[in-house]
């Protein structure tokens, strides 16, 4: 099924570690201070660990206010150490060998993890050429990829490397359309804040205030939610809605509205998964809910809104919704998953299989999850939405781009968007695609990388090396 996927956040999200080998003699030598460095291809982040007697730990990361993040569970069992980290849905299994904690932190998805002595920095990542995009895109065996960077004074690069759809002739282009996933959000969150301005809602508009009479059983737990708290996942929100309930909705919808408003009662009527504020879980849902105010405050439909009052104002002619390109024709990059597994004389393979548009398969998510993660750009688009943010332009006030920016509830996440320091970064997936975005304010870089392959746990690394390798080729 197509949900769009939230980005690896730590601190804020999911996680997990797993283990590899060893000869610890006792407890005693996992005492003490680690340090290791959490590869998420676009990001590189820094953590420090500190096992105590008990045993007890803590975790910081040190790319991230060098935050603390208390352990709930230290476990060690001979070579092997388990952590269990609630507040972040986290967990690692490691094993000591030679000096060394290796394992696997999983938060979300799982991604290897080596703790040892001394303090480590993050690995540089190399300047993108189109030699090394291709290198990229044949370690994972994706259809095609793209990567492109603008800096500030206007020096640019772009690469694109392989095919459209897998089976056709068509080669990915620079001036592809890709669809970008979960990277809708900070669009709609942007979309709130023109609306603000132009007063037509306020960020302290509440879901029972707005959607209270088209959902009156709402629970009470959302009555007072916000649109700051929907936007930072600070709702208490589930992340999404029972999937044979998201199977009922149509693919595609002239008007989703009333879809939007059917959707809404469904994850208003969940059990919240903690207290508002305090609790992070990242919402599919709770964007939804936003986009529903949204349309009952302003009376058109969200894509109508989005394309009013950011695309166009924006100059984004290619922006639009659901998966890009003409029907049989080819003319944009087509959506990938694995197929079946097969077996020939004992070497085993897994085809991707092509979703183009048109066809019988499923090529995107419910239209009713548009405020979510429907929208597709080419990357020069997509850098003109990019650019207003890392510029703080006159398309908003400095007041709203700071409300954007800002985490308003603390943690790592703002609205529609992963902070750090002067650095906005988010992923998505609609699980045919992949796609990154980075924005550098310090630096005035932005950046866009994407794969037409929905295989993100295994496309993340490269797609994130291609992200940052472009913003190097700029800086």
């Amino acid at each position: 099924m197509l949900i769009s996927r939230r980005p690896l956040l730590l601190g804020a999200a999911a996680a997990g570690f797993a283990a590899s080998n060893a000869f610890a003699q006792s407890a005693a030598d996992f005492m003490g201070e680690w340090f290791g460095v959490l590869n998420l291809g676009a990001q590189q982040l820094r953590l420090r660990l500190v096992v105590a007697e008990g045993p007890t730990s803590t975790l910081y990361s040190i790319d991230q206010g060098n935050s603390a993040i208390p352990v709930g569970t230290t476990r060690i069992e001979g070579a092997q150490l388990t952590l269990d980290i609630p507040v972040i849905r986290a967990s690692f299994r490691g094993r000591l060998s030679s000096g060394r904690i290796e394992g696997t932190f999983t938060q979300g998805g799982a991604l290897p993890l080596v703790f040892q002595r001394g303090e480590v920095a993050a690995a540089a990542t190399e300047v993108l050429t189109q030699a090394r995009l291709a290198a990229l895109r044949a370690q994972v065996g994706s259809p095609g990829m793209g990567a492109a960077a603008l800096n500030r004074d206007g020096r640019s690069v772009a690469f694109a490397d392989g095919l459209r759809a897998i089976g056709q002739p068509q080669a990915v282009t620079t001036s592809d359309k890709w669809h970008l996933g979960s990277i809708t959000k900070s669009m709609t969150a942007t979309l709130v804040a023109r609306a603000v301005e132009a007063g037509a809602v306020s960020w302290n508009d509440t879901v029972g205030g707005v959607l209270g009479s088209a959902i009156p059983d709402l629970r009470a737990e959302y009555r007072d939610a916000t649109f700051r708290h929907l936007l930072s996942h600070r709702s208490g929100m589930q992340a999404n809605i029972e999937m044979a309930d998201l199977l009922a909705f149509p693919r595609e919808s002239a008007d989703s509205r009333a879809d939007r408003i059917r959707y809404a009662r469904i994850g208003l009527l969940q059990a919240p998964v903690g207290p508002r504020e305090q609790t992070f879980t990242y919402s599919n849902t709770g964007y939804i809910v936003a986009g529903a105010m949204l349309e009952a405050k302003m009376g058109a439909p969200w894509e109508t809104l989005i394309q009013q009052h950011v695309f166009t104002p924006l100059g984004m002619t290619s922006a639009g919704q659901g998966a890009p390109g003409t029907p049989g024709a080819y003319d944009q990059p087509v959506g990938h998953t694995p197929g079946p597994t097969t077996s020939n004389g004992g070497v085993v393979t897994i085809p991707m299989i092509a979703h183009p548009v048109g066809g019988s398969d499923v090529t995107d998510n419910p239209a009713a999850l548009g405020p979510a993660g429907r929208v597709h750009a080419t990357f020069e688009d997509v850098f003109k939405y990019l650019a207003a943010h890392r510029d703080r332009t006159p398309f908003l006030s400095a007041e709203s781009w700071q409300m954007l920016h800002t985490a308003p509830f603390g943690g790592p996440y703002a609205m529609g968007w992963q902070v750090e320091g002067d650095r906005l970064w988010h992923n998505g997936s609609n699980t045919l695609w992949y796609a990154e975005v980075l924005v550098d304010r310090g630096r005035g870089i932005v950046a866009a990388a994407a794969v037409n392959d929905g295989r993100a746990g295994d496309v993340r690394p490269v797609v994130g090396n291609a992200l940052v390798g472009a913003a190097q080729a700029v800086a």
